[in-house]
């Protein structure tokens, strides 16, 4: 009888031993209110950055970008968002002209392209639309060669140790329901047999024996394959595990023909972390160990390891987990309302199945008004596969949604066979990245052909909230670099110390997937060469308005909206009429020229330009002849109803087309992409009766949620016009690695 010892795996925990090197990225997840849209409709979404290694939210990266792009993979919207704890919210408003098709989601963080794009996260929503479909672009499929492919358990064959054999059929089309292969060795006797799961890999169990070469044989169409299984080796150790029917955590035998002693460590790891590991001395020729849950801390791949005295790998095992309690939501207190614009509410436990519950679960709803297709699966896991695979393995993971779809037990046998066929691979490509904590503003500067090194540049930024001046050295190669809050699209301007207007090129966003041309149309030869040539639609312009009383001599600017900020009321106003008395040449000589009031001012000295707050330094892109009108605001009483109580203000009017906007555009300021920021979701409260129509089809959207401490929350909100049932959509996270997917039906 084989001797076996029986060990378990709680007696010796160790440290940092045996750690293994951490996953220095992250890891993207995208919840959006819905998977279908509509041209013209908004789509809200919330961004959740997690550690690679751990799945805890982030704190290394402080910008992801995100690429939302139609079925051509042209750029509908590029996006910068501010992550704060590893969380943010934002949206993308769709044309009303939008074309019908799959459009794609494409997110990263600048330290995530260190692994290369299969660690980058992609979702695909639909867009239906009246306009039809873009054009597919014609592409010649490649078909590759079928192979097949061996993964013992362990890694190797052994001679005279049974041992489990996944074997994967790569690129086989059509594969009937009723396959079967056989195992056959160099003699032409049968084995065994084995037939391929919907991922196509099978497994076997085979005992080699020494000198015998195996073959894998069957029939697919018309073709016979005789593919030979690797060779066997005379010593080593295999690592069996089994955590399908084992309910107690994983249950691991190691299996060794070698007769000598040896001191060997068994390793067991999780998401970088070493749980635990733990020293034997090959006596025997089966040990047998179990790694208990309560050892396990989260769902996802366990790596366990024998580990010789130099620190070798002797053998190796994958085994995804799936926690034996699942915590899930359920709904309390639904107080149902079917009405138009009524209101709904109820509250969501958060609890295992032992009904222990889950305080401070951060997580984002979404009900939709829908009606749910006949199959309906309250189980939606992509979160989790994206998280647990696209960035652990360098190879595409294909159909994981629906193997966590199955019932656990099958799940878990389906999830064995695919962790047989992978390799832990968790290696940097580049160097070149690092994790972004602020959005940088990255520019090569020129003037005509020169490209402008090691001088200091002035830089004039202006987005939808506020205006900015920085002083900027360029570096040796020509490139500035500064760091900014900016919003949406900035409008810069940059200029040198002579007053000279200089040409900028940013840097592009990273675009993984690139735009696909198609062929134009043939030229119809009947056609008339010569078209009618289209008139270019004039650009708006961004022109201040006036709004002026003229006088006998000049204008007055008494009625002028650009002075509204204090009243139309200023302490002091003059009108600016150049001539041999002032012989100043910059506004700063203009204004203390104008306004000698301000050679006593205690205050400092606020500065507006057309009645729009600037930073002084925005007075450089003015000349003295395209102001107008200079006003003076100093009483206390004035400028504290402006809330610039501890300033004197001077307000600079402009003549007609010499105000900012023309300014920035005349001198072909750039656009640069700042950050996208979140708007808030029309979430309607009808406490009264109301005629107006309610279409919404996200009846709420709220990417802020949290269980208070009894692990509850609680949900209200209004009805659409149509609402008939609820789909509820949720994804979350404890913040300490364990995550949540779940959905349900109201009716």
């Amino acid at each position: 009888m084989q001797k076996f010892k029986f060990l378990v795996l709680f007696l010796i925990i160790f440290g940092q031993s045996f750690a293994q090197n951490t996953f220095d990225s992250e890891k993207i997840f995208i919840h959006t209110d819905r998977d279908n849209y509509a041209a013209g409709d908004t789509i809200w979404y919330k961004v959740y950055l997690f550690d690679a290694a751990t799945h805890q939210f982030s704190q290394k990266s402080k910008v992801v970008y995100v690429l939302f792009q139609n079925p051509l993979n042209k750029i509908i919207q590029e996006s910068k968002i501010a992550v704060i704890d590893g969380k943010a919210n934002a949206q993308i408003i769709l044309a009303k002209n939008t074309n019908a098709g799959n459009y794609k989601f494409t997110a990263y963080s600048s330290l995530m392209r260190n692994y290369g794009e299969n660690a980058f996260y992609s979702k695909t929503i639909k867009v239906s639309s009246v306009i039809p479909a873009l054009a597919s672009p014609i592409a010649k499929k490649q078909i590759a060669k079928p192979e097949v492919l061996f993964f013992p358990e362990g890694g190797s064959l052994i001679d005279g140790i049974s041992s489990k054999v996944a074997v994967k059929l790569n690129n086989f089309a059509n594969l009937p329901k009723t396959f079967e292969g056989k195992i056959e060795d160099s003699t032409g006797k049968l084995i065994t047999t084995f037939y391929p799961d919907f991922q196509r890999i099978g497994n076997f169990i085979l005992k080699p024996e020494g000198g015998m070469k195996y073959f894998a044989v069957f029939k697919n169409g018309l073709v016979n394959y005789k593919e030979p299984l690797p060779d066997t080796k005379q010593l080593g150790y295999v690592i069996s595990a089994e955590n399908v029917v084992f309910s107690g955590g994983v249950l691991i035998n190691v299996f060794t023909n070698v007769n000598e002693p040896a001191k060997l460590k068994l390793v067991a790891k999780q998401r970088g972390d070493v749980l635990l590991t733990l020293p034997f001395e090959s006596t025997s020729s089966n040990f047998k160990f179990v790694l208990k849950n309560e050892l396990i801390p989260n769902d996802g791949i366990v790596e366990i390891s024998i580990i010789d005295e130099s620190g070798f790998n002797l053998s190796n095992r994958l085994v995804y987990y799936l926690k034996p309690n699942p915590a899930s939501f359920v709904v309390k207190n639904y107080k149902k309302n079917l009405l138009k614009k009524g209101k709904v509410s109820f509250d969501l436990f958060l609890e295992d199945s032992e009904g222990n519950s889950y305080p401070n679960f951060d997580f984002s709803l979404a009900i939709n008004d829908v009606t749910p297709p006949n199959t309906f699966s309250t189980k939606i896991q992509d979160l989790q596969s994206y998280l647990v695979f696209d960035a652990d393995f360098e190879e595409n993971i294909q159909k994981l949604d629906s193997l966590f779809s199955f019932e656990p037990t099958v799940s878990k046998f389906y999830l064995d066979n695919l962790m047989m066929t992978l390799d832990w691979k968790k290696e940097k490509t580049k160097e070149d990245f690092i994790a972004e904590k602020s959005l940088s503003m990255i520019a090569k500067v020129s003037i005509a052909d020169s490209v402008l090194k090691n001088e200091i540049v002035d830089l004039f930024t202006w987005d939808k909230i506020n205006m900015k001046y920085s002083s900027v050295s360029t570096d040796a190669e020509g490139y500035l670099k500064i760091n900014g809050q900016w919003t949406d699209s900035v409008k810069v301007l940059a200029r040198n110390r002579n007053g000279q207007f200089l040409n900028l090129k940013f840097d592009e966003i990273y675009n993984p997937n690139p735009e696909v041309s198609i062929s134009k149309a043939p030229i119809n030869a009947n056609a008339s060469a010569a078209k009618t040539p289209v008139k270019a639609v004039p650009t708006k312009q961004n022109v201040l308005k006036e709004v002026v009383i003229t006088g006998a001599k000049v204008k007055d600017y008494k009625n002028d909206y650009r002075r509204k900020a204090y009243n139309w009321e200023p302490d002091a106003g003059r009108a600016i009429v150049i001539d041999s008395n002032f012989t100043g040449s910059s506004i700063q000589d203009l204004i203390g020229f104008t306004l000698p009031e301000l050679q006593n001012q205690t205050n400092k000295i606020w500065i507006m330009i057309d009645g729009v707050s600037v930073p002084m330094d925005f007075l450089k892109l003015l000349k003295p002849a395209d102001v107008v009108w200079l006003d003076l605001v100093k009483s206390t009483e004035k400028t504290a109803k402006m809330g610039l109580k501890d300033f004197e203000v001077i307000n600079v009017l402009t003549a007609k087309g010499k105000d900012l906007a023309n300014i920035f555009n005349d001198n072909n300021a750039q656009n640069y992409i700042g950050y996208t920021y979140s708007k808030k979701i029309y979430n309607p409260i009808y406490l009264k009766p109301i005629a107006k129509v309610d279409r919404r089809k996200t009846l709420l959207w709220n990417p802020n949620l949290k269980t208070d401490k009894n692990g509850k929350a609680n949900v209200s909100f209004y009805n659409a016009d149509l609402t008939k049932k609820y789909l509820i959509t949720i994804y979350g996270t404890d913040g300490k690695g364990n995550m949540l997917s779940q959905r349900m039906l109201l009716k």
